[in-house]
């Protein structure tokens, strides 16, 4: 039987940051893109804008990957995966670090330039460094959606998200970098480790976390 498995990305990310994974050969993969959120849209309400696609008629599994990982966890409300895969990312704002609950009290993420993210790939890259030429690139690649009102939103529901509603019926697996600077592992519960793994473990470790993803899938 083919099992359904639905990628949600990470934030600004799109289909090209799953190149480098490996799924088993009875799993047909789906990489869910990112919307523009419509004006102050609760995170809730976006999930289910953004899952539309999802058939709930066969059975799936659901991967979240860093801020896609807080939008899977979100869609557990109206959707029933026969597991949630999370990867890089928090299963509740215990799991955060402390400087982003201070930065969301402190309203700072309010005063980010935003719109400069939608220009950065119209530089003449001909004029930088090699090493930053190359980094430049890689940005562009593999983080195509930059609109400054998808990013203002997402770096605020990742900020102020307090963990999901319900999930206590669904399979959860959690694999997580010991090297993530982003989410460090030492807040994070119940994780199967990476080591070496930073935050962008599923480019630099996807070996790695193909195996486990392996092991998670033919469970099922």
């Amino acid at each position: 039987m083919t099992l359904n498995v639905y990628l949600i990305p990470g934030m600004s990310a799109g289909r090209e940051s799953f190149e480098a994974l490996t799924l088993p050969d009875n799993c047909s993969a789906t990489v869910i893109p990112w919307l523009l959120p419509k004006a102050k849209e609760p995170l809730a309400d976006y999930a289910k804008r953004m899952l539309v696609s999802v058939d709930t008629q066969v059975p799936f599994v659901l991967i979240g990957v860093s801020f896609g990982g807080i939008v899977a966890q979100e869609a557990l409300n109206f959707l029933r995966p026969k597991a949630l895969i999370l990867i890089s990312t928090v299963k509740s704002d215990l799991e955060k670090p402390s400087w982003m609950r201070w930065a969301y009290k402190a309203r700072i993420h309010k005063l980010l330039p935003y719109y400069i993210a939608g220009h950065l790939a119209h530089k003449p890259l001909h004029m930088l460094p090699d090493l930053w030429q190359k980094r430049w690139k890689q940005y562009d690649y593999y983080l195509p959606m930059r609109h400054p009102e998808y990013l203002s939103w997402a770096v605020d529901q990742v900020l102020k998200w307090k963990g999901p509603a319900d999930n206590a019926e669904v399979s959860l697996f959690h694999i997580h970098g010991d090297c993530d600077d982003l989410f460090p592992l030492k807040n994070i519960k119940d994780a199967e480790v990476i080591i070496g793994g930073p935050h962008i473990m599923i480019l630099t470790h996807a070996k790695a976390v193909s195996k486990l993803l392996a092991r998670i899938c033919q469970e099922f």
